[in-house]
């Protein structure tokens, strides 16, 4: 049973140390990760499992570059959405999680509703895909703009912490 999503779970300084390597590459083996970390590898076992239990580790992921699969735009969207029912809403939340194209998706308190990221071959691509999003939500956009990502300085999927 995974503990609450909002609580902290304690961990030290040898679990510190487990992610770290684990945040490096996920597929380092056990047995490596044991020799790192002067534990055995059952020590090793038993508190990933237990970081995976208690919520720390939600999966193990692949990162993959966007660019080497055609995918050479990155644009990100704001929406301020308005006129919304329950019906709409939901209509809208789950088009934009299930879009194929559309890779993140956040909602915000202030001027924005929705914050959303595109991933397109090409720039016609990416108006379209707008595009098709402006049509089929025309009755509750109120107001979008749009960010292209110029250059990446900095990637990570989570904070800097160990």
């Amino acid at each position: 049973m995974s503990t609450n999503s909002s609580e902290a779970v304690k961990i030290d300084k040898t679990d510190k140390q487990i992610l770290a390597l684990l945040l490096e590459d996920a597929r380092m083996p056990m047995i490596k990760m044991a020799r790192e970390t002067n534990l055995s590898h059952d020590a090793i076992k038993y508190r990933i499992e237990r970081l995976k239990k208690n919520g720390v580790i939600k999966q193990f992921t692949t990162v993959l570059d966007p660019a080497k699969l055609g995918l050479h735009v990155l644009g990100d969207v704001a929406l301020s959405l308005w006129n919304l029912d329950e019906k709409k809403f939901k209509e809208f939340d789950t088009y934009v999680k299930h879009h194929p194209y559309i890779v993140s998706v956040w909602t915000f308190s202030g001027k924005w509703d929705y914050f959303i990221e595109i991933h397109a071959e090409d720039l016609a691509q990416f108006n379209e895909i707008l595009n098709e999003i402006k049509l089929k939500f025309s009755g509750i956009i109120k107001d979008s703009e749009t960010l292209f990502v110029m250059k990446e300085l900095k990637f990570r999927m989570y904070p800097n912490i160990f």
